[in-house]
């Protein structure tokens, strides 16, 4: 190939993986790790496992909050989209200097994981995630989008689209194809489409306004109100099924300034210091909580070496047990929880495996009393931070509304060590006896994984449903 001529254009995400050095793949194995178990035969085997809804869902669940948003933009931009479009997207009409500097990186991150392919004038996001984010009416989009005006008018008759193309002004065409080619080139014409929202009753913009930022989907009875009916005969509205109407994209975007989001957020939240203390007052502290630490896990156990409380049928620890364990203690049910959870991980404590099932301490612990200060904090520090179950989840309740118990099922929380590991990065990144507020750093963990912790909501994208990594 001379010099002068453009490389081509890769035609799939193989072709895609295909065309990286050894570096850009082994980035993406790093980033994405479930893609090689099992290590993959051919980079044919690895782009379809890369597609696959289950590691797609992991890799979205790994994007930060711009990535995330910049991923949801190319959902509902055009299949291919132009670098331009999607900065278009991104910023607005107006444009925005933060998130225009911003966008390379996380159009890289994106890149770099393989959901998106393709160069800057044909970026494809890879089907599945498209399939995840895009807007539909049982999931609707993150980004509070519809659907567009070829999607909304699918199900409608010829004479009654060519009724809406006569209405906004455009002459009538042969087939349907046409007219909702003009009535979507009329809508994502900012001249054009101004002029028509002008001539709009003040009541219809107002029924627009409130549909503009999502959900996009109204009700509307068998006899519209003249505002409604002004926007239906012009299909500024679209009926989606019967009493059913959707706001299409293209109109939204118009009234939103091209933006596909409310509010981008290229910027990580910072976190704030609410008080700075001297490092010997804090070392002091630190070293008198870990004491308090030993001393705590110690009393706990020797409470229960002689035969602790009964093993729940369903497994864990039952209410009226814990709130004795927190008296003995002399702290809150929570922080019992914690403790109790902690001496689990460690392998301090177990069932007895008895008939009648107790939680007692194991053999561990009379080797673990033996040790020195340092080597027994350092047991219960290495178990917290590795441990995947989440003791700030005792006390709530599970998917089928049954209380969650110490030491029972459903506190295991996969991104529990990776929060913690986060949280003691963030904090390590601070200035000497800084200390943060606790509000400031949880914004933080939600800018950097948005979606991690949710649970699946029954098909689509999981749910904003928080969880505590404990």
């Amino acid at each position: 190939m001379s010099s002068d001529e453009k490389p081509v254009a890769p035609r799939s995400l193989a072709e895609a993986l295909r065309a990286r050095d050894d570096a850009s793949l082994a980035v993406l194995l790093r980033s994405r790790p479930d893609l090689i178990t099992p290590v993959p035969t051919d980079l044919t085997q690895l782009a379809t496992r890369a597609g696959t809804r289950a590691s797609v869902v992991r890799a979205l669940e790994r994007l930060d909050r711009f990535a995330l948003q910049t991923a949801q933009a190319l959902a509902v931009a055009a299949d291919p989209a132009t670098y331009e479009e999607l900065l278009g997207l991104m910023a607005g009409d107006e444009g925005d200097p933060l998130v225009a500097a911003a966008l390379p990186r996380a159009l890289g991150t994106l890149r770099e994981q393989a959901l998106v392919w393709g160069d800057d004038e044909r970026l494809r996001l890879v089907r599945t995630a498209r399939e995840l984010l895009a807007p539909s009416p049982q999931h609707p989009s993150p980004t509070g989008l519809g659907p567009t005006v070829q999607e909304a008018s699918a199900g409608m008759s010829p004479g009654r689209i060519q009724e809406l193309v006569t209405a906004v002004g455009l002459p009538s065409t042969h087939d349907s194809v046409s007219a909702v080619a003009a009535l979507t080139a009329l809508f994502t014409d900012r001249a054009r489409m101004a002029a028509l929202l002008a001539g709009a009753p003040a009541e219809s913009l107002e029924v627009l306004e409130r549909l503009v930022w999502g959900p996009p989907y109204g009700q509307v009875t068998a006899t519209p109100a003249p505002r409604l009916r002004w926007l239906l005969d012009r299909g500024l509205l679209l009926p989606t099924a019967p009493g059913t109407v959707v706001l299409p994209r293209e109109v939204a975007l118009h009234m939103r300034g091209g933006r596909a989001h409310r509010l981008p957020e290229p910027v990580p939240p910072p976190v704030e210091v609410a008080a700075t203390h001297r490092p010997q007052v804090v070392d002091a502290t630190a070293a008198g909580q870990a004491y308090t630490a030993l001393a705590t896990v110690e009393e706990l156990l020797k409470d229960w070496d002689e035969g602790g409380p009964a093993v729940l049928r369903a497994g864990g620890l039952s209410v009226r047990d814990l709130k004795r364990t927190a008296v003995a203690l002399d702290v809150s049910e929570p922080v019992a929880a914690f403790w109790i959870e902690l001496a689990y991980a460690a392998g301090l404590v177990a069932s007895d495996g008895e008939a009648d099932e107790q939680y007692a301490a194991t053999p561990a612990y009379d080797e673990w009393l033996e040790q020195p200060a340092a080597h027994r904090w350092t047991r219960l520090a290495e178990a917290w931070l590795a441990a995947t179950r989440a003791a700030g989840l005792v006390g709530g309740r599970d998917a089928k509304e049954r209380t969650l118990a110490a030491l029972g099922p459903g506190l295991d929380r996969s991104a529990a060590p990776e929060v913690r590991h986060r949280v003691l990065s963030l904090l390590a990144g601070l200035p000497e006896g800084a200390a943060p507020t606790a509000e400031s750093v949880l914004a933080r963990l939600w800018w950097e994984r948005p979606l991690r912790g949710r649970q699946d909501g029954g098909g689509g994208m999981p749910r904003v449903i928080p969880s505590r990594a404990g």
